[in-house]
């Protein structure tokens, strides 16, 4: 038995959608009136028993001439928890096309239950009975002759679900599905246009510095992930005509996950005495012993990403590449806590893109399309930006027409991408679904074509485009009225509208999702741990870049997402690391006198060569300890070093030694030594002049003497004998 509430509830709607249609058409007349919202996602939806998608529709636009066909295929899916018998489909198009951008906005905000064109009564296709749950794909087959308008402009195109249910057939669609379809003449002048296909993604780092998170790269990655659809996108026929913006830190990430995602290398990189390179395989993280499933895992995860690299290296090489700064930097936020990591980031993107032999744009583009003023004016001038319209100031922004695609804020040449495309669809279908979302753009660069200033269109597809088809989406955005020749080219072929870079919106929310000034403060600790870590490591010069990549990742837009302090993980896997290095000392040392010598041992806890110095904290003005300038410890050695130490004082003194590096940083704990110095007193010094004295004047004094007996003349002849006698005297004795 029909439910009577029911069947009266579903004979109002089709009145009421019948009265709407109408208003519907009037309005479209009027340069679309009805306001457009915010995103295309958030219109509602009836719940319709019969679920309907369009997953293929072939061409992509139509031509003026009567002959050929348009074939759209896809599924009907019973989400009743009813039978639906002799369930039937029916094409349907609107008699009437729109041909500005204010029409399809409105349009796109129109609810799904409005019936938007007549249906297709002479070509159906009949499905059946369909069970509760119960999917079935279908294939409609228009001839183009039973099209209703040959006038330029977007059509509405769909297919109705009919049938029988609960409350039996009351001639009203129970699913629906719609979509743009453009029709221009062949000799339309073509719109110079860019779609920006982002790889982006969140790189998450272990401490050791391998790539977290395997899970979802093996997700990104595998056939179905959004990583490799925009691979398929690449080496599709026409891949090469899309622009790709490209994170460097997310062809990094990869290239380590292709490499068997080792840990950070900490092995020597330089070439050893004999002109070898010496083996750079990484230090085993210091964790517990490996998980077969996680080595299963890393293989899996290896093979997929090498799979990636060697699919769209060569095609990002022959293409317009836009390089982001690495890790995707939150620039809003850098320029309100760090400005100086910017050019960091971007001097990391550069290497990145010349290592790899790949000719690269360096542009700005946030994913919401908006900037600060103070992140604007933090970039380089001749560094391209790419905003969303939702950037425009007022004045443009609410015009109802095309917003100009190029704007020169200040010194800032601004590309501007279109948010309408980006949002897909009109629904009730998922609107970024391939076909919904392919069609928003060629609706949107068909009515610019129709537009007497032509002006360029620029989208950027939304981060998580999940196109199931993306060969089929690059093939039908081939054609002869659009001409995808990359940003440059639409953002030079129109003059840039004035304003002023202040002008510029940014709205409170997007101030409010910027990255907090302590993820700063953390990721420049550990860069500079990294810096450390490489001047103590004697023959590595390429860990420090490593752990700058690490830590401009978790500066990203990706990162305003996530909780976790990732740097600060990081640098305390580097300190554990140096903590390692040691130095050990005697308990007590005493000298014999005012200075002496005493020895020290640095040990070296890692299995790589390093180089250090030991440093006397020098707390205690009575002595002055020096040791050398640095000494170097081979893998797992320890070396004694020799120390001079000097006192002022008689006494016991308190000196710590501490290990630096190069740049005098210090390394782990200080060790005390006391010291005890026996101070000679000031008397004693004292007597032992006046001894001196008086040793060296007795001396002086025979000296004299000696030299005066030698200048006295000879005696008298008187006195010969006696001087005789007495010699001989002597000689008798």
């Amino acid at each position: 038995m029909p439910r009577p509430r029911a069947a009266l509830r579903r004979a109002q709607t089709a009145v009421l959608a019948a009265v709407l249609g109408g208003l519907l058409t009037v309005l479209i007349g009027l340069i679309g009136l009805v306001p457009a919202p915010a995103h295309a996602a958030d219109r509602t939806d009836d719940a319709a028993p019969l679920a309907v998608t369009i997953d293929t529709l072939t061409p992509s636009a139509m031509t003026p001439h009567r002959g050929g066909t348009v074939t759209v295929t896809g599924t009907v899916t019973n989400t009743d928890d009813q039978p639906w018998v002799d369930v039937t489909l029916y094409p349907f198009a609107s008699a009437a096309p729109m041909t500005t951008t204010g029409e399809l906005a409105a349009a796109a905000g129109v609810d799904q239950t409005v019936e938007v064109g007549p249906r297709i009564l002479t070509d159906l296709v009949r499905i059946g009975d369909l069970q509760p749950g119960e999917a079935t794909p279908y294939t409609l087959i228009v001839p183009r002759k039973d099209l209703p308008s040959t006038q330029p402009g977007v059509y509405w195109f769909g297919v109705h679900a009919l049938g029988s249910g609960p409350d039996g057939n009351d001639k009203v669609a129970d699913g629906r599905a719609r979509t743009f379809l453009p029709l221009l003449r062949g000799n339309t002048a073509p719109v110079s246009a860019a779609v920006l296909v982002p790889l982006r993604a969140h790189v998450v780092h272990n401490p050791d510095g391998s790539v977290a998170d395997l899970d979802a790269w093996q997700r990104l990655l595998s056939p179905t992930g959004r990583l490799a659809r925009a691979r398929e996108a690449a080496t599709s026929s026409g891949g090469q005509s899309l622009s790709w913006l490209v994170d460097p830190g997310v062809v990094d990430a990869v290239r380590q996950l292709a490499a068997g995602n080792p840990p950070r290398n900490i092995a020597p990189t330089e070439k050893s005495d004999g002109g070898a390179t010496e083996s750079a395989s990484p230090t085993p993280s210091p964790s517990a012993e490996p998980d077969p499933a996680a080595d299963s895992q890393t293989t899996t995860v290896a093979t997929l990403a090498s799979s990636w690299l060697d699919a769209i290296l060569p095609v990002l090489k022959q293409s317009e590449v836009l390089a982001l700064p690495y890790g995707d930097l939150d620039l809003s936020a850098a320029a309100a806590h760090d400005p100086e990591v910017y050019e960091t980031a971007r001097s990391r993107s550069v290497a990145l893109f010349e290592g790899l032999g790949i000719t690269a744009t360096q542009v700005n583009a946030p994913p919401r399309g908006v900037l600060s003023p103070d992140a604007l004016t933090m970039t380089e001038t001749g560094t391209p930006m790419v905003l969303s319209d939702a950037a425009l100031p007022e004045d443009l922004a609410s015009t109802g027409s095309a917003a100009p695609a190029v704007l020169s804020a200040g010194a800032w040449r601004v590309a501007v991408s279109s948010s309408a495309a980006a949002s897909g669809g009109p629904g009730p279908d998922d609107p970024l679904a391939g076909v919904s979302l392919r069609q928003r753009v060629l609706a949107e660069a068909a009515v610019r074509a129709l537009d007497p200033t032509h002006p360029p269109l620029v989208v950027t597809l939304p981060e998580r485009w999940h196109v199931a088809d993306p060969a089929g989406f690059v093939r039908g955005l081939s054609q002869p009225w659009l001409q995808l020749n990359g940003l440059g080219a639409a953002m030079n072929s129109q003059l840039a509208t004035q304003v002023d870079e202040k002008d510029l919106h940014y709205p409170a929310s997007a101030a409010r999702e910027q990255l907090p000034g302590t993820r700063f403060a953390s990721a420049n600790a550990l860069m500079r741990t990294g810096r450390t870590l490489q001047r103590v490591l004697a023959r590595n010069d390429t860990v420090a870049a490593e752990v700058v990549d690490e830590a401009l990742t978790d500066l990203g837009y990706p990162a305003r997402d996530s909780v976790s302090d990732g740097a600060a993980s990081s640098r305390g896997w580097i300190e554990t690391q140096l903590g390692q290095i040691r130095v050990q000392a005697p308990s007590g040392v005493t000298l014999s006198g005012a200075s002496g010598r005493f020895a020290a041992t640095v040990v070296n806890g890692l299995d790589q060569p390093v180089t250090v110095a030991i440093r006397a904290l020098q707390n205690d003005p009575g002595i002055a300890v020096s040791a050398p300038r640095s000494v170097q410890i081979a893998a797992l050695g320890r070396i004694t070093v020799l120390l001079d130490a000097k006192a002022t004082r008689a006494g016991v003194h308190n000196v710590q030694l501490q290990l630096v590096d190069s740049d005098g940083t210090r390394l782990g704990e200080s060790v005390r030594v006391p010291i005890r110095a026996a101070h000679v007193s000031r008397i004693i010094w004292l007597f032992l002049a006046v001894g001196g004295a008086l040793l060296f004047g007795a001396i002086a004094v025979r000296l004299v003497r000696r030299v005066r007996a030698a200048r006295r003349p000879d005696l008298p002849d008187d006195d010969a004998p006696a001087a005789r006698s007495e010699h001989q005297v002597h000689a008798g004795e």
